[in-house]
């Protein structure tokens, strides 16, 4: 969203800064009067990351609870918490460390000998989390869109041609009595390559659904559509009192979190200045729902 790259016209915390662009990023708006209606329910999440991650529980639980009236044998509706984002940074340290491990210069203290079955035991490592995770990546709870099926696409690759490259360039390296371990590390490295190759193919048929962002993301883990009317009434019941609740217990900073969320807005050009002034004006919401547009 190119409001993301503005600065604040409040004041506002980067970590506040950081969840508003993040809500806003996948918001997909049809238009700026959608955009400025969800505005009091974006700040509310903002304000507090609590609301979000309960808000996200609200969901979760009414998605279940119409799919086990479906098909009681219904996977369960996954979501992501700090562990999982944890996880993917760690995925990621450590698909990054393998390829680097290969990449020593000759003079280096470490040898590429001794480097390759570390290298080849951190990508294994880097595309087990990743397979772990799949199934929270792709319905957008662990990060909606920003990590897209390509990090699957680049790691495999990355993998592949760095195997490729140590036994083209620098097998002469290997002594002869280090082979072994050199070869069950590169081994792994082309498993761990093909196995993420394989990933992304699955990874980006979830991307093309178009379940991680927007209205979609609500109702994307529903078996059967036609429940999404009941996901709707569920979170509009949580809305009734989650919004009086946090305007109660925080009502500046909700109040101020939406002024910047708005400027936001206008920033990415998806409001005009009218649109920003005539919603700062208006009182606060006497009725919470959850967004339908």
């Amino acid at each position: 969203m190119a409001g993301a790259q503005h600065p604040s016209v409040t004041g506002m915390d980067e970590r506040t800064l950081g969840r508003i662009d993040l809500i806003l990023f996948d918001a997909d708006y049809r238009d700026a009067k959608a955009a400025v209606e969800d505005s009091w329910r974006v700040a509310v999440m903002a304000a507090d990351p609590r609301t979000r991650a309960a808000h996200e529980r609200a969901r979760a639980a009414a998605v279940a609870a119409a799919n086990d009236r479906r098909d009681p044998t219904a996977p369960r509706v996954l979501t992501s918490t700090t562990m999982h984002r944890v996880a993917l940074g760690v995925a990621l340290f450590a698909g990054v460390v393998a390829v680097a491990l290969l990449t020593t210069p000759r003079t280096s203290p470490l040898a590429v000998q001794d480097a390759m079955l570390p290298s080849g035991l951190l990508a294994v490592v880097a595309v087990t989390l990743l397979c772990w995770l799949e199934p929270r990546r792709a319905n957008g709870s662990l990060w909606g869109s920003r990590v897209p099926a390509v990090i699957h696409l680049a790691f495999g690759c990355l993998w592949l041609l760095a195997a490729a490259g140590v036994f083209a360039f620098r097998w002469s390296e290997v002594s002869a009595f280090a082979a072994l371990p050199a070869i069950a590390g590169l081994a792994l490295l082309g498993c761990a390559g093909l196995a993420a190759l394989i990933l992304c193919g699955y990874a980006y048929r979830a991307d093309r659904s178009g379940r991680q962002t927007g209205l979609a993301r609500v109702t994307g883990d529903l078996i059967d559509q036609r429940d999404a009317p009941e996901v709707f009434d569920a979170l509009d019941r949580w809305w009734s009192s989650a919004g009086p609740d946090a305007l109660q217990q925080s009502g500046d900073r909700v109040r101020d979190v939406r002024r910047e969320v708005l400027a936001r807005l206008r920033a990415a050009r998806l409001i005009t200045e009218r649109d920003e002034q005539l919603a700062c004006w208006a009182p606060d919401p006497v009725k919470w729902s959850e967004r339908r547009r």
